[in-house]
C-alpha cells in the first residue's frame, strides 16, 4: 500500500503543477476561473494528505526524528529534506494555495490570486525531489526507475 500512495503522491505532482500553471495564465490575465481553481485545492489537499500518511507511516520523515534525533536528522541534507525542508515546503505551497483559491471567491481582482499561486508553484517546484537532485531524487514519473 505504501508504494502505491508513494506512486500517487508522485503522480499528483503532476496535477498540482500542470494547474497551477493554468490557474496563474487564467488569475494573472484577469479572469476568475473558479472550477479550476477548486480542482487544483482538492488535488494539493489529497496530495497532502497521502503526504502526511507517508511522514508518519513510512521510513523516510517523522521516523527518522524518532529513530537519529532532530541534531543528528539537521547534519545529514537527505535525512534533513524528508524530515523536515519537503514537508515544510509543501504545506506552505498548500497554504498559499489554499488562501490564493479563497481570495479568488471573494475578491473581483483575481491578480492577488494569481501572485500567490505563482508563489505556490516556486515553492513547489523547489522543494519536489526532482531526479537530478543527488540524495533525494524520485522519477519523472511515478514507477520509472
Amino acid at each position: 500500500m505504501y508504494n502505491g500512495l508513494l506512486h500517487l503522491h508522485n503522480f499528483l505532482r503532476w496535477i498540482i503543477i500542470i494547474l497551477l500553471l493554468l490557474n496563474i495564465v487564467s488569475a494573472l490575465s484577469g479572469k476568475k476561473n473558479l472550477k479550476q481553481s477548486l480542482w487544483l485545492l482538492i488535488a494539493s489537499h489529497i496530495t497532502l494528505l497521502v503526504g502526511l500518511y507517508q511522514y508518519f507511516a513510512g521510513m523516510m520523515g517523522f521516523r527518522l526524528i524518532q529513530t537519529l534525533g532532530m541534531g543528528e536528522v539537521m547534519k545529514n541534507s537527505a535525512s534533513r529534506f524528508w524530515a523536515v525542508e519537503h514537508i515544510s515546503g509543501m504545506i506552505l505551497a498548500i497554504a498559499l494555495i489554499t488562501i490564493a483559491h479563497i481570495s479568488l471567491k471573494k475578491q473581483s481582482s483575481p491578480k492577488k490570486s494569481g501572485v500567490l499561486f505563482l508563489i505556490a508553484l516556486i515553492i513547489i517546484l523547489a522543494i519536489v525531489p526532482w531526479p537530478f537532485r543527488e540524495g533525494i531524487a524520485r522519477p519523472w514519473f511515478p514507477g520509472m526507475h
